[in-house]
């Protein structure tokens, strides 16, 4: 029997992976796109702030720390954050922190009411969301998420596509290599 199993990074990359084919190929209708978009991209980030709070202590990522059962509930990507930043002394910055929270916000309304919203507003919060997780794949996981992006077309075509994300992710990039002195 074929058992379907992911750990944390894994299923934060197929995720990943999702929400950028999604936003990068122009295929379907926009609404449709996005909606996916934001419903990948917000689960991938939780994925990565649970794998690195696992990294320091794996009973971390669980709301009750001694029940004893694979049906655990974990923790909040809000949660992770606030472990994170106490425990493990990694710092988020508050407008990484906003975007993760608006991500999830509306990844609520979707999953769970009816919801409305622009375009325009989708595409900042996943351009933001997305250049928190490309930068904390590789500072924090050691994990070079754009990689596999960029064996064909797709990273070109996210670049081209969201340019809201193209926009936010050089700004962060050019910060840290001017903090870098580069």
């Amino acid at each position: 029997m074929t058992t379907l199993k992911f750990d944390l990074l894994q299923n934060a990359k197929d995720s990943l992976k999702n929400a950028v084919h999604v936003l990068a190929w122009p295929d379907g209708p926009e609404s449709e796109k996005l909606k996916h978009a934001i419903l990948s991209v917000s689960h991938c980030a939780e994925m990565l702030l649970k794998e690195r709070l696992r990294r320091i202590d794996p009973a971390h990522i669980y709301e009750k720390r001694r029940l004893a059962s694979s049906n655990r509930r974990t923790i909040t990507s809000e949660r992770a954050i606030s472990l994170l930043e106490t425990v493990g002394s990694i710092h988020i910055d508050k407008k990484d922190k906003d975007a993760l929270h608006e991500c999830r916000n509306i990844r609520n309304r979707i999953e769970h009411n009816e919801f409305a919203i622009t375009h325009k507003e989708v595409k900042v919060v996943v351009a933001k969301a997305l250049s928190f997780i490309f930068s904390f794949g590789s500072e924090q996981l050691g994990s070079n998420l754009e990689q596999e992006f960029k064996s064909d077309d797709t990273w070109d075509m996210l670049l081209q596509e969201l340019y809201e994300f193209t926009e936010e992710y050089g700004s962060r990039i050019s910060s840290r290599l001017y903090a870098e002195g580069i």
